[in-house]
């Protein structure tokens, strides 16, 4: 279970053979989430990291009056709690988007392996400077992209994501937010989302059925999304043709 977090390390910073052993060598407990949850926080063990091995998740706010705003989302590869492991104290709040499953390592080992593998610990603060990386393109969308650019960013950055850890299939990738979540993530109302989607689904560039995104033009839909991979940092990025 620990091979999707090499691959997400890896698709940022080079591990050397012995770097790459001892991750695949960390003990490990997986967990079964069957679907969506609002309080994915509360069924993860404070003296473990947790590692997103499938399905999608998110971190979230949520609004006196009911109303939330998607922050993050999680996908393969991604660790849920590295703020956690390094400053302690509790996790923001977290939402299951999908069935899960999750790579829970104990805290201790990861420590002890930390000590001797620096290059690990660089790896994995280059994640965390990635997610805020991510969190600050998030905020140029919601403050100035429109809606049909919100939605092809998104479309293009998560295809790169998944792409980074070998969760893509060619031009397919999934995708399991209901437009509502969409909506949450993007600061639009369903409605509109539902409309972009349509628009973008009349301009023959993309499918979106059943939960999974087909890209017919990536080049096409980054350019309309004013899309620039060079915030995510990765060093191949699989960009579909």
């Amino acid at each position: 279970m620990t091979e999707l977090l090499v691959a997400r390390l890896q698709s940022h910073l080079p591990l050397d053979q012995a770097d790459r052993t001892g991750l695949l060598g960390l003990p490990v407990r997986v967990l079964r989430i069957p679907g969506r949850r609002s309080d994915l926080a509360g069924t993860l063990a404070r003296d473990h990291i947790h590692v997103l091995v499938d399905g999608f998740a998110c971190r979230y706010r949520d609004l006196p009056d009911g109303r939330r705003q998607i922050i993050s989302l999680l996908v393969a590869g991604d660790v849920i709690d590295l703020r956690r492991f390094v400053l302690g104290g509790e996790l923001s709040p977290l939402a299951a988007l999908s069935p899960l499953g999750i790579a829970a390592i104990p805290d201790a080992s990861l420590f002890a392996l930390l000590e001797t593998a620096p290059r690990i610990t660089r790896a994995l603060w280059s994640t965390t400077l990635i997610e805020e990386s991510i969190s600050r393109e998030w905020l140029v969308s919601i403050g100035k992209r429109s809606a049909i650019e919100r939605v092809a960013h998104l479309l293009c950055e998560t295809y790169l994501r998944l792409a980074a850890v070998g969760r893509n299939d060619g031009h397919r990738f999934p995708l399991p937010l209901t437009q509502s979540e969409l909506a949450d993530a993007l600061g639009l109302s369903t409605v509109h989302v539902n409309r972009t989607l349509q628009e973008l689904r009349r301009l023959n560039l993309i499918a979106f059925h059943s939960g999974i995104v087909e890209l017919f033009d990536f080049d096409a839909l980054a350019q309309l999304g004013l899309f620039s991979l060079q915030y995510l940092h990765l060093r191949v990025p699989a960009r579909p043709r």
